[in-house]
């Protein structure tokens, strides 16, 4: 006889009898598109014995030490970014509460905003008494911590040099320079270097593969090869970086069968959906990720609200008629250095996006080990 695994809520019970239980897990998706908080939760563990967390905290700048205030039930202990709190009556038959305040505090002097922690105790020992059978429970309440599942930085697998920056500073500094707000400079350099390529556009020789963005640049300038939407998105994303403003890459394409030998039948290739490379920034301003697209000379896409996507976004919308009709794209033409605003029906990309955007594409995200 075979037995089904355990149900992870006991609100499920039952239901895994006669069916197959699936979770969609949005982790997964704050993941890939991680804000930058100056203070969040970045590991919660059960203490070794008796009922309490152990609770290690993560900031954006170099921390100091934690400032802690708070009431309720609770034994609280502060060590470095770690905060144990336990919760020592197990047997109570009322809830067990209790709030804390936290602020963090760099090395420099810096300090966070006041966060909130509230924390409940639901021994099981009242459940019982109520005719239920339940496991102690500790919940996490009333905060506006978010627990972090990776961060900016992890996204950004090739740091620049001092020479990255020098060159990255003496090509496009005066552009970027006065303007305010990582995706105003983006938008200014993503310009730039699709004026830089548009006559030089076509399909790059092998030299061009795993080369250097910046010396891929140059053979452009120079006219010694051509380029397409990777080599476009390697230049801008790592002219970004170099300019200290946080940007990635992200590949795309689903290749349904591989050519895996010479026999007829085995000799090609199938895709569901095409390749391509586009470049996403992050925006500590907006607290957000921002598509922008090159190759198709795109400066970024908007909703009905007027928010500015990211590529998940993007392709959600494209997917779904009634919210595809509230799409606007930003594109650049570099002819006349104009840029023009289309709804996503009469936008010049429409049919690309269809393709590199549609459902059965796979996005491709690199994050650093």
């Amino acid at each position: 006889m075979t037995t089904k695994p355990g149900v992870p809520d006991i609100s499920l019970q039952g239901l895994e009898l006669n069916s197959n239980i699936l979770l969609l897990d949005n982790h997964n998706y704050w993941d890939l598109y991680p804000t930058e908080e100056p203070l969040a939760l970045q590991k919660i563990e059960r203490t070794s014995t008796g009922i309490g967390l152990v609770l290690t905290l993560a900031t954006a700048f170099e921390f100091d030490h934690l400032e802690i205030t708070g009431e309720g039930h609770a034994i609280v202990n502060t060590e470095g970014a770690i905060i144990t709190v336990r919760f020592p009556n197990e047997q109570a038959m009322e809830p067990q509460l209790h709030n804390l305040t936290i602020i963090a505090v760099s090395n420099s002097g810096e300090r966070t905003a006041s966060y909130n922690l509230g924390l409940h105790f639901a021994s099981k020992a009242r459940d019982a008494a109520n005719g239920r059978t339940m496991s102690d429970r500790v919940i996490i309440r009333d905060t506006d911590l978010k627990l972090i599942f990776s961060r900016v930085g992890d996204w950004i697998i090739e740091h620049p040099t001092v020479e990255d920056c020098t060159y990255a500073k003496n090509r496009w500094g005066s552009l970027t320079d006065n303007l305010a707000g990582a995706y105003a400079k983006a938008r200014a350099l993503t310009r730039s270097i699709i004026d830089d390529f548009e006559p030089r556009r076509g399909t790059p020789s092998d030299a061009m593969n795993r080369l250097h963005p910046f010396r891929q640049h140059e053979r452009i300038l120079t006219g010694i090869d051509r380029g397409w939407c990777a080599n476009m998105a390697e230049v801008l994303c790592h002219g970004l970086n170099s300019l200290d403003i946080p940007a990635r890459l992200v590949r795309m394409r689903n290749t349904y069968y591989n050519a895996t030998s010479e026999t007829p039948g085995e000799n090609f290739e199938v895709l569901l959906a095409g390749g391509h490379t586009i470049v996403e920034i992050y925006d500590a301003d907006l607290k957000q990720w921002i598509w922008i697209d090159p190759s198709q000379r795109q400066l970024g896409a908007r909703d009905a609200g007027g928010h500015l996507l990211n590529l998940a976004e993007i392709q959600q919308r494209v997917n779904l008629p009634h919210q595809a009709a509230d799409l606007r794209f930003e594109q650049y033409d570099p002819t006349t250095q104009t840029k023009t605003i289309y709804a996503f029906a009469d936008s010049p990309i429409r049919p690309n996006l269809m393709n590199f955007a549609k459902r059965e594409q796979r996005f491709y995200y690199f994050k650093r080990f």
